[in-house]
């Protein structure tokens, strides 16, 4: 396979767009990113994040957004014009954290910080972060520039980008040629539109909302809380305290009846009286300053499929939904960690052109399932007929001790789907399972997408755990003398948590044995090391006190040792790892993880490892 020298276009910069563009930055693939734009987006919009896509932000080296993301406060409802609190909860019930699942932490200041639920950050201030960590890979967003255009043919993209002059002159066109173009240039983008695609689904024309960022004072309103003033009315109002606008910056949500709105972003008078009118707390409040103000109906859509030839579509570009239950922004951003990892292997000449065809087999069942369960959490949050409950797990249902919940808080209870940790792809194409005895049939409603996450069951298609405690072992002699000459990478010592093994840029390979003498094991490692270890990472981990069932006396041989070399051996001294990835201490396992923390196979040695790697790298001799 021949490589690329032309650069990936990225068209917006978003999360989507600034997800997509670091993926392929940190897998040295040259990009560009345009936003249409002459400044940096300003607004809060979308703040959720969720657990699942914090892993993402891991698995990129972009730790800085979980670190600043704040907690979700307790939700307080009110009358109008009232502060006396009516009913105060949590989004969702309190469920403790396991070593499977690290980004879900308890706060003991806290009691009420779910460390199952998501966390908050604005987006400027998470676009800041991205950018920065873009640009030290030498990739800036180029401001004031949009797409105008594209032909594509079978070996690029021709693109005419139009560049904003700072002298108010008729832009600039700029012709360029592209390997593939991603866009992320949201739902009224050019992308879609001129690709053809189609975007099927409603408007609700009747649920008209305005939201922004402000700075306000009211006598009484506390900064604890997220105050929801008449929510179950049909003129409401949200206040959530945001100390990333300042001490006093709040973001606003109302909901009303669309000839009561519209117009407020053009008439920052009429959106002040507004707000103090649907508060109703008369002069004890005070807006000091409109910082970003938009409105907007809700929008349920999506494509068709993702993406035609070299060109792709991921975001709101590709799907736009209700903002209940905070999944817009997150399944945007794994929309493009899974195309942009597929791409960076495709522009290597290291996989198959089919390999970005299921990139729409794998985001389109659960872009399509999630549609479907947020128009119903809408329906319930707009006191809609008909609405059905807001998607739970079986935690939630056990955890939930209140027999008797306000309409309200009815309509704002987060369950565990929602925290994307059971979304999967098994009905893939890529993903093999040697371990289930009847895979489930594709195109049936047997496996949701969004499923729970079940302890003891893990497959083919599934987020891969992560598994702390793990020890690198280095009491063999030849790998000692390994580690002294330097021929091996130091890193090896230093790991003690499987998500610090997954990165963005490699597959990694786990092999759970009770010791390397099984012939299997030989055989896998052998078959491994003709993989670049730069492309595919292996791990054995023997188990420790905590999962062996029997004590192993076996002494390896140098034949033995000389197999492990270039591969971490760690031993599983908490068990996490074994419990996580359900493997037996004294059976031979082996589960790949794809470079965006999915595990892609589960298999018994050498025969499935091939099928899997070449349904994703291609024929053995195309990648050498």
């Amino acid at each position: 396979m021949a490589t690329c020298t032309t650069p990936v276009l990225v068209v917006g910069a978003g999360p989507t767009g600034l997800t997509a563009a670091l993926t392929l930055a940190r897998n040295n693939v040259p990009v560009r990113i345009i936003e249409k734009e002459p400044q940096h987006r300003r607004g809060q919009r979308g703040v959720g994040i969720q657990p699942r896509t914090f892993e993402v932000f891991h698995f990129l080296h972009v730790p800085e957004i979980h670190e600043r993301a704040t907690f979700i406060p307790l939700l307080q409802e009110h009358n109008r014009g009232s502060l006396e609190p009516l009913n105060t909860f949590p989004m969702a019930p309190y469920t403790e954290p396991t070593p499977a699942i690290p980004y879900v932490r308890a706060v003991a200041f806290r009691p009420w910080s779910f460390p199952y639920n998501c966390k908050l950050m604005g987006q400027p201030v998470l676009e800041e972060i991205m950018r920065e960590h873009l640009a030290q890979l030498g990739c800036t967003v180029e401001l004031g520039s949009r797409l105008v255009s594209f032909m594509q043919d079978e070996e690029c993209v021709r693109v005419k980008v139009g560049k904003h002059r700072d002298d108010g002159d008729e832009e600039e066109v700029e012709e360029i040629e592209v390997a593939y173009l991603i866009g992320a240039d949201g739902a009224k983008g050019v992308t879609r539109k001129q690709l053809g695609l189609t975007f099927l689904g409603t408007t609700r024309e009747d649920n008209f909302m305005v939201i922004g960022d402000i700075r306000l004072e009211a006598k009484g309103l506390d900064r604890d809380h997220w105050h929801f003033f008449s929510p179950m009315s049909q003129d409401m109002i949200a206040l959530r305290p945001t100390d990333e606008l300042g001490k006093d910056g709040w973001q606003f949500m109302m909901r009303g009846r669309p000839i009561d709105l519209q117009g407020l972003v053009r008439d920052e008078e009429a959106l002040i009286n507004c707000i103090k009118g649907f508060v109703g707390l008369g002069g004890d409040i005070k807006v000091k300053e409109v910082m970003w103000v938009s409105d907007f109906r809700p929008n349920m859509r999506m494509v068709d499929k993702f993406g035609v030839g070299r060109i792709f579509v991921a975001g709101d570009a590709a799907h736009v939904h209700s903002i209940a239950g905070a999944q817009g922004l997150n399944s945007s951003v794994q929309d493009a960690f899974n195309i942009a990892w597929k791409m960076a292997l495709v522009y290597k000449g290291l996989s198959p052109a089919s390999l970005l065809d299921t990139y729409t087999a794998e985001r389109f069942p659960v872009i399509a399932e999630m549609l479907g369960f947020t128009t119903e959490m809408h329906k319930l949050m707009f006191n809609e007929p008909g609405a059905e409950h807001a998607p739970r797990s079986s935690a939630d249902d056990k955890d939930n001790s209140k027999n008797v919940e306000s309409q309200f808080e009815r309509a704002m209870r987060r369950g565990g789907k929602l925290y994307m940790l059971g979304v999967n792809y098994r009905t893939s194409p890529i993903v093999i399972d040697g371990f289930v005895s009847t895979p489930t049939p594709r195109g049936t409603d047997m496996n949701s997408t969004y499923g729970d996450t079940q302890n003891g069951v893990l497959q083919a298609g599934d987020r891969a755990p992560d598994a702390p405690g793990l020890v690198a072992t280095i009491s063999l002699d030849r790998v000692c003398a390994k580690i002294s000459s330097g021929s091996w990478s130091n890193e090896v010592a230093a790991s003690s948590r499987m998500f610090d093994v997954f990165g963005s840029t490699h597959h990694t390979v786990i092999i759970f044995a009770p010791t390397l003498a099984i012939p299997s094991v030989q055989s896998t490692l052998a078959t491994l090391r003709t993989f670049p270890k730069e492309l595919v990472r292996r791990v054995l981990v023997l188990p420790g006190p905590a999962s062996a069932s029997e004590p192993d006396d076996h002494v390896e041989t140098s034949s033995e040792v000389d197999q492990a070399i270039d591969t971490k051996v760690l031993v599983d001294e908490a068990g996490h790892a074994y419990r996580g990835y359900v493997a037996e201490t004294q059976e031979v396992k082996v589960v790949v993880v794809r470079p965006d923390g999915v595990v892609g196979a589960i298999v018994h040695g050498v025969t499935g490892l091939e099928r899997y790697f070449e349904s994703v790298f291609g024929r053995a001799e195309d990648m050498h």
